[in-house]
């Protein structure tokens, strides 16, 4: 994903949200009566398009350090895997916009009380600020402890402290950054609309598999296509429509470098065949109590009735114009390949629980006693 232009977003309003407030001083005895209200980084917004390295550092997940790499911004503490370029944004745009609203303690001893103490404390200290650094190059353009927002009801705003400094202040806005390094990275993998999948294939290690697939591209609902033993029969057809599903806004719960994992035998790998000819296997091996898939791209035919159907119905206001409107020729098809390949194939990821059972699904859990559904 190609970084979006900072300076586009400078004019996106903060969103006010609602936060804890412990009073404190209203003014220490050494902070003026009157002052001159001040963009707490005047020279941000103007640079917004040159920062190539984010910190956010808390105790929660210590450290977050996105940087730009061949154009994309990563994380480098999840192996230098995708950052979330809109959260970036916000970050930045937040600081850039952000301005005093009244000073508050200078000293060091309240600091805690607003949350803006440092991060880096000693060993079974507990802090609660949030630091976050902006660079441009070795130039840095932002540095700050962000701290408690206070609540609209109270008239709003987020207690700061430029590092470095004792002057802590009540700044316009009430953004916390993110702490955690999984609300940083871009959890987008792979977003297949199912109304594009023909055909889906299970098969483990140990022999057992089965399939589902649309009798007719028009088809609403995906059928159980493999051996039905005597006195079973196939679950009802939201079942079968689940496993199409897969790779509808798949999404990650963590990633890895895909060499980190053994390949060699792989516990399942599902298989999905689009109409439009796009093959997706996702093979899964076990590593501690959590399944890691890879995802795996190539070039297939495209189904033969495709192009006329298509002709038929694309653009259509019906269900076949639906379907038809989410199928791609053969070129753009090969690009979507590419691309995914590109992006994906370096890593190893862990979908959230739901997708994660569902990507390594048995016969058994697609069949049921016959007679049970009537």
């Amino acid at each position: 994903m190609k970084p979006s232009t900072f300076a586009a977003l400078a004019a996106v309003t903060v969103v006010v949200i609602g936060g804890a407030f412990f009073a404190t001083q209203e003014r220490d005895a050494g902070i003026a009566e009157s002052f001159k209200k001040e963009t707490l980084y005047p020279n941000l917004l103007s640079r917004l398009n040159d920062v190539s390295w984010l910190r956010v550092s808390s105790q929660a997940d210590g450290p977050l350090t996105m940087s730009k790499k061949d154009g994309n911004w990563v994380l480098e503490e999840k192996h230098g895997y995708f950052a979330d370029i809109e959260k970036i944004s916000q970050t930045l745009v937040e600081l850039s916009s952000m301005e005093t609203i009244e000073p508050k303690t200078k000293k060091p001893e309240n600091f805690a009380e607003l949350y803006v103490e440092d991060v880096e404390a000693p060993e079974g200290t507990i802090t609660n600020s949030i630091h976050v650094t902006a660079k441009a190059g070795d130039e840095t353009l932002a540095d700050i402890l962000v701290g408690r927002a206070r609540p609209v009801d109270v008239g709003a705003g987020v207690f700061v402290r430029r590092k470095g400094e004792n002057q802590t202040w009540l700044a316009t806005g009430s953004y916390q950054p993110n702490r955690r390094a999984l609300q940083w990275l871009d959890r987008n993998i792979i977003n297949i609309d199912s109304r594009r999948i023909a055909r889906v294939t299970m098969q483990h290690a140990d022999g057992d598999g089965f399939s589902v697939a649309k009798a007719e591209i028009t088809s609403e609902d995906m059928s159980y296509a493999s051996f039905v033993p005597p006195g079973m029969e196939p679950k009802p057809a939201h079942e079968m429509n689940n496993m199409a599903q897969i790779t509808d806004f798949l999404v990650m719960e963590d990633v890895q470098p895909v060499t980190e994992l053994d390949w060699g035998t792989p516990n399942s790998i599902l298989w999905f065949e689009t109409y439009d000819g796009v093959k997706i296997s996702i093979a899964a091996v076990k590593d501690g109590k959590y399944n890691w898939f890879r995802i795996i791209l190539e070039p297939t035919a495209a189904d033969p009735r495709l192009a006329a159907f298509v002709a038929e119905h694309k653009g259509k206001d019906s269900e076949q114009g639906r379907i038809a409107d989410q199928m791609i020729d053969a070129e753009p098809a090969k690009a979507e390949i590419a691309a995914l390949t590109e992006r994906l194939s370096p890593w190893a990821f862990r979908f959230t629980d739901y997708k994660s059972d569902k990507a390594v699904e048995r016969s058994a859990e697609m069949l049921q006693e016959a007679g049970k559904s009537k």
